[in-house]
């Protein structure tokens, strides 16, 4: 349960002319992780790079013609109906046979709806930027219409010229300046917020003078077609008639490509498991490398798949194969699978969001666990709240479909957690005698604002334990990864910190300084080991024949300081499972004292309230601070390589 499974190295060696059938049948083992990453005399790699880009492109191609589907109008739903929603069956369709069809007909399908779409696409544009244009020309008239105002009043003239346009508000105070002296008229009305709507007028000899001087100001003139009729208002109506009509061959052509689009959405469902499948067919055969006559691959196969590997490639070659499995070399790095099940499968979304587990490495998953779970009744135990979050995970882990944007999966796996979290308050809520912020009964432990000075010994007490657990987990992973010299290193390192601990237990207890003085065959100890580990560095360089003093020793203070000051503050840093149980009982007492102003209902409401969110979600929030960076650190390198086995998709069936 703590380990990964056991992996075999395989390597497989057949006649090139049975490649293709030897790829089909691992894809449909599905149990073999193919590696390219080595090489043997007299065999060449297989470049199947140009393949690959061909089918990553097509795949391209046919998500880019789907997402050109114009978006429907979808009316928003309520936070009820979308956990309803989330909560129900994804309904099934009605089931069609897939029609396996060739990689050629796929791109010539996608080629002649690319050319249909990008020509009514191109049609498309064209009317939306023709609305756009009648909307602003409609603006416009709206602005000639409320100023009296008509079209063919503007222009230029046989002696005048009239003039309409918009100008800076700050800009527009300079015009009176401009136009003295000369036989320019000009009028404005406030328009949008910065800008002034302006009518100039005058007679042609100051016509040149003018337009420099509009020009100078940023003068924005208001333009109308030349065919427009002149009353504003006919031709208002008259645009209000041609945007109808544009708006009604966009709806139209709109519709047709959002047919043109679902039709091919069908297709693509047959389409993709094919184009997938050439390509995961291209990217295995990568790992092949070839004579004229001979393929060669390798990889990793779980032990207890070696039988159906061997039974499945036998009968793809007719027996003309050469198979050999291994066991690891201590410098190989296979795949880990990890074995969790229940509850472990949900929390082990935590291990692997810190990298995935060396093949030799303990899967830390069960202890995360036992030790989050344990950590967040600590700090959130209360039975009723505690039991609000197991009804909530229940619900969670009930959702058959996305919410939120969260897939039903990661609900799922979220929805397991808190049940695991909610249980464990219940139980400290037992022990602290807690039920939604109330003391309903005499506690079975402590309370924890009466018994600050226990839950601070408690919390140490299990941050000690948990520390000790990581050195210890450490220890183990570096002899089971035969790396003798780190292992010992890695005893003294616990032997520093047990010796750590029991001094400061003793100081704590009388304060002084002559406690290291009385006990000092265990300050000798904890100095030694701190001395130690400062030449750890160059003693482990010197042994492997790869000594660089200086850097060794640089090595060496950087260890001595970490060790020093890392595994006191970690210690430390457990107090806070003290305090946020300690807080989460102030709230109680915020909650009486609330009740004087607001009465009893709504202040243990509100505090409850605040409890199950902003607080709910702190806890968990330090669960995974204690989890990552005081205890993983102390074991977990998170560097492994997953266990992806090649796989093909399925092509022949139904699709739903």
């Amino acid at each position: 349960m703590l380990q990964s499974t056991p992996m075999k190295r395989f390597y497989l060696a057949t006649p090139t002319r049975f490649e293709d059938d030897v790829i089909e049948n691992l894809g449909a083992l599905g149990t073999a992780q193919l590696i390219g990453d080595y090489t043997v005399n007299g065999f060449r790699k297989v470049d199947t790079v140009e393949k690959c880009e061909k089918y990553v492109k097509l795949q391209q191609r046919i998500a880019s013609i789907i997402a050109t589907l114009p978006a429907e109008r979808v009316a928003k739903r309520s936070l009820l109906r979308s956990l309803k929603g989330a909560l129900s069956k994804p309904m099934r369709m009605g089931t069609t046979a897939v029609r396996r069809v060739g990689l050629d007909d796929i791109e010539a399908t996608v080629v002649e709806t690319e050319s249909k779409l990008d020509e009514r696409l191109g049609k498309l544009e064209k009317l939306r930027s023709d609305l756009k244009d009648l909307k602003t020309i409609a603006e416009r008239l709206l602005l000639l219409q409320k100023h009296g105002l008509k079209a063919d009043g503007l222009g230029y003239f046989r002696d005048i010229f009239v003039r309409a346009g918009f100008i800076n508000k700050a800009l527009s105070t300079k015009l009176q300046k401009y136009v003295e002296g000369t036989s320019v008229r000009y009028a404005k009305w406030p328009d949008k917020r910065e800008e002034d709507f302006v009518l100039i007028s005058g007679l042609n000899q100051d016509k040149q003078y003018m337009e420099e001087t509009l020009t100078r100001l940023n003068f924005a003139e208001l333009t109308l077609p030349s065919t427009i009729t002149p009353d504003p208002t006919q031709a208002l109506e008259q645009n209000r008639a041609s945007a109808v009509q544009l708006q009604q061959a966009i709806n139209d052509l709109e519709k047709d490509l959002r047919g043109i689009c679902q039709d091919f959405q069908q297709r693509a469902a047959s389409y993709d498991p094919i184009v997938r499948r050439a390509l995961s067919v291209e990217s295995a055969r990568s790992n092949f490398s070839r004579t004229e006559t001979l393929s060669l691959v390798q990889g990793w196969i779980p032990a207890n798949q070696q039988e159906s590997l061997k039974n499945s490639v036998a009968a793809s070659t007719s027996g003309a194969l050469y198979l050999r499995f291994d066991n690891p070399d201590r410098d190989d790095q296979p795949p880990a699978q990890l074995n969790n099940r229940g509850v472990g499968r949900s929390f082990e979304l935590f291990t692997k969001l810190r990298g995935t587990p060396q093949y030799r490495e303990i899967d830390p998953t069960l202890i995360v666990t036992v030790l989050f779970t344990t950590m967040y009744g600590m700090m959130f135990g209360d039975m009723g709240q505690g039991a609000l979050l197991v009804v909530m995970g229940f619900i969670f882990s009930r959702f058959r479909r996305a919410f939120l944007g969260i897939p039903a999966r990661a609900m799922g796996r979220l929805g397991i957690i808190l049940v695991s979290c909610g249980l464990s308050a219940i139980f400290f809520g037992a022990l602290y005698g807690e039920f939604f912020l109330t003391e309903a009964f005499h506690p079975l432990f402590v309370n924890p604002i009466e018994g600050q000075t226990t839950m601070i010994i408690v919390a140490l007490l299990f941050g000690v334990a948990q520390l000790s657990l990581g050195l210890v987990l450490k220890i183990v992973n570096l002899i089971r990864m035969k790396a003798t010299i780190e292992a010992v290193f890695g005893g003294v390192r616990l032997v520093y910190y047990a010796t750590g601990v029991v001094l400061a237990i003793k100081y704590a207890s009388s304060m002084s300084f002559a406690v290291f003085a009385e006990n000092l065959w265990l300050t000798v100890i904890a100095v030694g080991c701190l001395v130690i580990l400062f030449f750890s560095p160059t003693i482990e360089a010197a042994l492997k024949h790869e000594l660089r003093f200086g850097e060794d020793i640089m090595k060496g203070a950087s260890e001595f300081i970490e060790t020093f000051l890392s595994y006191l503050t970690n210690s430390i840093s457990y107090v806070r499972l003290a305090a946020f149980a300690i807080a989460h009982s102030a709230l109680g007492i915020s909650a009486v004292i609330l009740a004087t102003t607001i009465g009893a209902v709504p202040g243990f409401l509100l505090m409850n309230f605040l409890a199950m969110t902003i607080e709910a979600l702190g806890v968990f929030i330090q669960c995974m601070r204690l989890t990552y960076y005081e205890f993983f650190t102390k074991f977990y390198s998170g560097n492994g390589v997953p266990y992806r086995p090649f796989s093909l998709p399925k092509i022949f069936g139904t699709v739903n």
